[in-house]
């Protein structure tokens, strides 16, 4: 596993953004196979999440399309109790379909893995890559809570139970909650995912946090376990679970993502 130093990271990508926005408008749009970032944000969260990253994405001249899942964010008054895993993938696959996205770099934080994981079985031939911010790949069958682990089940379940009506995560759960934050279905940890027989081996990057304990067992057992099952690349990256809204980490991560893109 591999731990980036974030101030090497920083001062690369101000480097590499540099020399990206140097290069002629022309230089830029020859290049029409250039890879496409589909953002899927994580729990309680929407497209805004992503914001500072995009920046720093469309800065090196790549373009960035930020999904929000129906029930969270701008789509908060789609949320019903059966609002689940299914068709927050069905949200993205369609995004897909309807904006015929080729080339396409799928990044997923916390929650958007599991539905990128679903996604990427249901249209691979448009995928480029699979990048899993804080969080792991599923398998057929499984669900959110066999890749996060007993901790998050715990945590969350009991908050459902208490303050949710048994059907809604309340946005204070997991981490503090912020203005943007929404309650999220329990239906879309439990349900298990479909990855039909055949569905190809995908190139990929998991990308882990160091804080907050309650994301241990998908850090230090899953993501390792997962990633040496399909030859991925592992990163260790210093900072919050939300990796991509603080600095340095959300630095750390745009250069990976960079990388990825570049190759």
């Amino acid at each position: 596993m591999t731990v980036i130093p974030t101030a090497v990271l920083t001062s690369f990508l101000v480097c590499s953004t540099f020399l990206f926005s140097t290069l002629p408008a022309n230089a830029q749009d020859s290049n029409t196979n250039q890879p496409v970032f589909l953002m899927v944000h994580g729990t309680f969260q929407w497209a805004g999440q992503w914001q500072l990253l995009t920046e720093i994405l469309e800065g090196a001249g790549y373009e960035v399309i930020e999904a929000s899942l129906t029930g969270l964010g701008e789509k908060e008054h789609l949320l019903s109790k059966e609002t689940g895993l299914l068709t927050h993938i069905l949200d993205v696959s369609n995004m897909l379909s309807w904006r015929d996205l080729e080339n396409v770099i799928l990044v997923s934080h916390s929650y958007g893995g599991p539905v990128i994981s679903g996604v990427a079985a249901q249209q691979p031939d448009r995928v480029k890559h699979l990048v899993f911010i804080d969080t792991v790949p599923l398998d057929h069958g499984e669900n959110l809570i066999d890749g996060f682990g007993p901790d998050v089940y715990d945590t969350a379940k009991t908050a459902v139970d208490e303050e949710g009506d048994g059907w809604l995560i309340p946005s204070d759960a997991l981490r503090e909650a912020k203005p943007t934050m929404r309650p999220h279905p329990w239906k879309s940890y439990v349900e298990r995912i479909d990855i039909p027989e055949g569905t190809p081996d995908f190139d990929g990057t998991i990308i882990v946090a160091t804080e907050g304990e309650v994301f241990d067992h998908m850090r230090n057992v899953q993501a390792p376990a997962r990633a040496e099952r399909r030859g991925w690349t592992l990163v260790t990256v210093e900072g919050p679970h939300q990796l991509m809204e603080v600095s340095p980490s959300k630095e750390a991560v745009s250069e990976i993502l960079l990388g990825i893109a570049a190759n």
